[in-house]
């Protein structure tokens, strides 16, 4: 049972899905396994953990959950103890609690399997290691990330102790930890991370690998969320050129890299920090620009979206021509598709996209214990959006010079993905700029709510654009005053 019981969580280990949770309580102490030992539903423990790993591997992850605490509760109970199977037994219901979305109860059976490891003394097990990159994923998963930042290190730190310094398992912690990092803003930390990352695949893997190349599309995307975003072109078209040497232009694996190129693209385009008329040197200074992996000298805004359209043309080609496409691959590039003929103003066009998507997704797994359907399509999600001029025009003063506030508008999306009744909810002190913003709202655009496969209305989305005012003991700049323009406005974060 015990070599089960280690193969569960060794194969659950890599396959961990992030949400999100309020932030975990403290580690209970050891008394708490008594009360959270459920009745006995199976008459072995080997049926139960049989039981627990046939839940697991259909996603049915609050049965398994159910399962795993009465396999804990068999090994509590045994004669003689046997503190082996019990780290393990902990190990599998950690995993399965962080699963079903349950990161309260996961950080606290994490903690308990750290803290049995540590009071044997077992500091250099492979097991501790893994517990704490357990725990570090369920605190990316809770989006506490800043709780997950120093559980990563530890967990990486061990690992590189017990099994060496380019351990391949540190691979599924890296990508997070790098994630953590860049929620954090520490990003320079990140790229450090991600750099690590492409080395220990290279000297695991070759640079001519498959797993080379998803390292590089992981490297890409990370330059994207870094607003790097001529660094991700290069990464990503690198990436692209690699799996069509290994496995043809016709590949799968391509999907990948090509959506995640046409996601840069339509970022790059969105981007109000990001100037198109300044000179190619400025251009190419972005705050991790790679000399390693130079942008090229000019880029025109007609030709990023070019780009963007014939990768996402590309990867839906290569999906409507397998027959065995994963159902989830469809629906995300056709969904990607539709958002570009949306934010482009032509929801007709987008219409069959989305369509194509819904269908696609009836037939994908549920992610994160979720129907992909809804992941898509519960709720409207807002793609783009104008801001109003001159919004970050205090957002460089000093913390004690300027005030954040909140313009707060309630609107209904339509079904083609755009906004009606605008009603002003709160003006932020500043009834002129709320105008402003009001009319910015209506630049915005939605992928819709969707129910039984067509778009339909959604009432009272939130939609709020903050703005930055000078503290009263501050005198406005004359020059930030000119043809009566509000005292500041700031990048919205709301809105669907």
């Amino acid at each position: 049972m015990q070599r089960l019981l280690i193969a569960v969580a060794a194969c659950a280990w890599v396959s961990v899905a992030g949400a999100q949770a309020p932030e975990p309580p403290p580690a209970p102490p050891a008394s708490a396994a008594d009360a959270m030992a459920p009745a006995l539903p199976a008459t072995t423990p080997e049926a139960a953990h049989a039981e627990f790993k046939r839940r697991f591997e259909l996603r049915d992850y609050a049965g398994a959950v159910e399962q795993g605490r009465a396999v804990v509760a068999y090994a509590e109970r045994s004669q003689p103890p046997d503190e082996e199977h019990l780290q393990v037994a902990l190990m599998n219901l950690a995993i399965a609690q962080r699963m079903a979305g349950d990161y309260l109860a996961s950080e606290a059976t994490y903690q308990r399997v750290i803290g049995l490891i540590e009071g044997a003394g077992r500091m250099a097990s492979p097991r501790l290691g893994r517990a704490y990159g357990g725990l570090a994923l369920t605190y990316h998963a809770a989006r506490r990330y800043d709780l997950a930042v120093p559980a990563f290190e530890r967990a990486i730190a061990l690992l590189r102790r017990a099994e060496g310094l380019f351990s391949e398992e540190q691979l599924p912690l890296l990508e997070k930890h790098a994630d953590a990092l860049t929620e954090i803003e520490r990003p320079e930390e990140a790229l450090k991370v991600h750099r690590y990352a492409l080395r220990l695949v290279d000297r695991r893997f070759g640079e001519q690998s498959l797993r080379y190349a998803q390292e590089l599309e992981s490297f890409g995307r990370w330059y994207t969320r870094a607003r790097a975003y001529e660094s991700s072109r290069v990464v990503l078209r690198a990436c692209v050129d690699l799996l069509v040497k290994l496995e043809g232009p016709d590949s799968l694996q391509l999907i990948g890299p090509l959506t995640a190129a046409a996601d840069n693209a339509r970022r790059w385009l969105t981007d109000p920090s990001v100037s198109f008329t300044s000179s190619p040197d400025e251009q190419n200074r972005t705050p991790f620009s790679d000399p390693v992996l130079p942008g090229p000298p000019t880029l025109s805004p007609s030709m990023i979206a070019s780009e963007g359209l014939r990768a996402l043309e590309r990867a839906t080609a290569i999906v409507d021509a397998h027959p065995d496409a994963p159902p989830a691959s469809i629906a995300a590039v056709h969904v990607q598709l539709g958002d570009l003929f949306q934010v482009r103003q032509a929801p007709e066009s987008a219409l069959p996209h989305y369509q194509r998507a819904w269908q696609a997704a009836t037939r994908a797994p549920t992610t994160d214990g979720r129907p992909v359907q809804e992941l898509l399509f519960g709720d409207p999600l807002r793609l783009h959006y104008v801001l109003p001029d001159g919004w970050d025009r205090y957002a460089t003063r000093p913390p004690e010079e300027v005030e954040r506030r909140l313009v707060e508008i309630e609107a209904t999306v339509t079904p083609q993905g755009r906004l009606q009744d605008l009603t002003l909810q709160s003006d932020a002190g500043d009834p002129k700029f709320a105008q402003r913003a009001l009319r910015a709202a209506e630049s915005a655009r939605y992928r819709p709510r969707f129910v039984d496969g067509q778009p339909v209305e959604t009432r009272g989305i939130r939609f709020t654009q903050p703005l930055y005012v000078l503290r009263e003991s501050q005198e406005p700049d004359d020059t930030a005053r000119e043809a009566g323009d509000p005292p500041s406005e700031d990048k919205p974060q709301g809105g669907g």
